[in-house]
């Protein structure tokens, strides 16, 4: 006879274990989507602005030209929220002005916007209003007034680089003939020209090639014995030869030669 095993019979709230493990996660779930259904609906009512305001701003930075109230009356295109503020928006808007390089913001609870800004080093003026940065980027309106001392540039957008390299080029190349040069200006056709610092000019046509400038370098010495005054206009265009005009010493006239 073969022996059978007796089960003994499990207690009904093991049995329905199960069943209870199911409703109770659905029943977690329901509250918590019932919770976050009447969070949203609070926080629509509520007014953002009015939670953790913004009440500082601490500007980060050796500044020498930025001031704080230009930073202010951009901030002030913003609500006051801090929760809401939109950096990435406000950073893009600071960046737009004159003597912002690059900006970094950060939110420092319950109520400051830290502001780092690094302003931008002029390397030389660009037209009648802007100034160049060291990175070659063109920035302003800017008063030139007290930057007179900076080579200036004139051309076309997205010239300025290439004409900062020719300044700096014929600076290096005339200096060893006592010729100081205050710029460079292209005009729309490019065709360009080296300003000298007494005031003279270097006509150098649509050529980019400096090797122009060796045919002045070695006449200037001959130009120094036959005439005292300032050159007024080297014109380097010529295949063969080279036009000079200089302003007289002893009278406010100009007079010109050609040199072959």
């Amino acid at each position: 006879m073969r022996n059978r095993r007796l089960h003994k019979p499990q207690p009904l709230l093991l049995r329905l274990r199960p069943v209870l493990g199911v409703g109770l996660r659905l029943a977690t779930g329901m509250v918590l989507a019932g919770m976050l259904v009447l969070t949203a609906g609070l926080l629509a009512r509520m007014d953002l602005d009015s939670v953790l305001r913004l009440e500082q701003v601490q500007l980060v930075g050796d500044l020498q030209h930025l001031r704080a109230d230009e930073v202010e009356a951009v901030l002030a295109l913003h609500g006051r929220g801090l929760f809401v503020l939109d950096l990435e928006e406000l950073r893009r808007e600071l960046l737009a002005l004159p003597w912002v390089e690059s900006v970094r913001l950060r939110k420092r609870w319950p109520d400051t916007l830290e502001v780092k800004i690094t302003e931008p080093m002029p390397v030389a003026r660009w037209g009648d209003d802007r100034l160049i940065d060291r990175h070659g980027e063109i920035f302003g309106p800017v008063d030139l007034a007290a930057w007179d001392f900076l080579p200036a540039l004139e051309g076309e957008n997205g010239r300025q680089v290439k004409l900062m390299h020719r300044y700096l080029d014929a600076s290096a190349r005339l200096a060893d003939v006592g010729l100081g040069v205050s710029g460079v200006t292209e005009n729309a056709r490019q065709s360009w020209r080296i300003n000298l610092d007494d005031g003279g000019q270097i006509l150098m046509g649509r050529d980019g090639d400096l090797a122009r400038l060796d045919q002045l370098v070695p006449l200037m010495p001959i130009l120094r014995e036959r005439h005292s005054g300032a050159l007024t206009r080297v014109d380097l265009r010529y295949t063969h030869g080279v036009a000079v005009a200089w302003q007289a010493a002893s009278a406010a006239r100009e007079t010109e030669g050609t040199i072959r």
